[in-house]
């Protein structure tokens, strides 16, 4: 999946500056950031922060106001098959009339264009990414039939079809049951180990705080970069949740979830 030439780049994905808006609003303001190489990266702040925005501007969904992005230092649109994206469900039509196997399948669609065929080492790359994601036994049903845990499971099969060399999850585990997260978690750990760069969004500031080892916070600007103990502070968190945050007195931090979409959840004390 990688080459050596890969292995010695200083940054796998640059950020400068980037602006992106909405009718003149501004959803990202001035960001900048690099990922190394094999990071792996958690994306937090409130609802309307721009996560996803700033996903989609990394695909080229939305075009900038302003700014840079480089991917293996070229800029964006250069690497038509490297970045893989999986969406927030509430951003897909499940209506669409196509199976699980078609779904997956569309991973390849960089490498083989709209009209060409798949070959061998392409259906190889579809089962491999339904066998690991527990899906190969669905390969004929309509996606709109199945559940939502199901239908994630289908998305990042996709992502893996589409061996990408760095993979954009945008709240991967809203919705779907514990195993399924599981399962997520465990795919997410041994393609770090294969040093598939990461980068996860998630509202789970605990989650965020015990399976990371980088987190940018962001509400429209960049409020927050580096180690949970560095980023998930009281400050920090205030700054970006409008001051809807309490430290409890064993070190917790308790951030009211209105800011985001979720029921209020607790931060666990972070060794500093």
């Amino acid at each position: 999946m990688h080459t050596d030439t890969q292995h010695q780049l200083p940054a796998h994905l640059e950020v400068d500056h980037l602006v992106v808006a909405y009718e003149r609003r501004r959803a990202l303001d001035d960001i900048s950031f690099r990922v190394a190489y094999g990071d792996r990266v958690v994306l937090v702040g409130p609802n309307g922060a721009g996560k996803s925005t700033l996903f989609k501007a990394l695909v080229g969904l939305v075009k900038p106001q302003s700014g840079t992005i480089r991917i293996h230092g070229m800029p964006l649109g250069v690497h038509t098959d490297c970045v893989a994206y999986v969406p927030q469900r509430e951003d897909v039509d499940w209506r669409f009339p196509v199976t699980v196997a078609d779904v997956v399948m569309m991973g390849r669609f960089g490498r083989l264009g709209w009209f060409g065929r798949p070959g061998r080492a392409d259906r190889a790359a579809v089962e491999h990414g339904m066998e690991l994601m527990g899906v190969a036994h669905l390969a004929r049903q309509s996606i709109g039939d199945l559940s939502g845990g199901q239908q994630q499971r289908v998305f990042l099969a996709r992502a893996l079809a589409q061996e990408p060399h760095i993979l954009l999850l945008d709240e991967p585990f809203t919705g779907v049951d514990l195993a399924t997260q599981e399962t997520t978690l465990s795919l997410l750990d041994a393609l770090h180990d294969q040093k598939v760069t990461i980068i996860l969004s998630t509202h789970d500031l605990g989650l965020a705080a015990a399976r990371f080892e980088r987190v940018l916070l962001i509400n429209r600007r960049l409020i927050g970069d580096g180690t949970p103990a560095e980023v998930l502070t009281h400050e920090h968190l205030s700054d970006a949740f409008g001051g809807q945050v309490l430290t409890l007195p064993d070190g917790a931090v308790l951030v009211d979830q209105c800011a985001c979409h979720e029921q209020d959840e607790i931060l666990p004390k972070v060794e500093r």
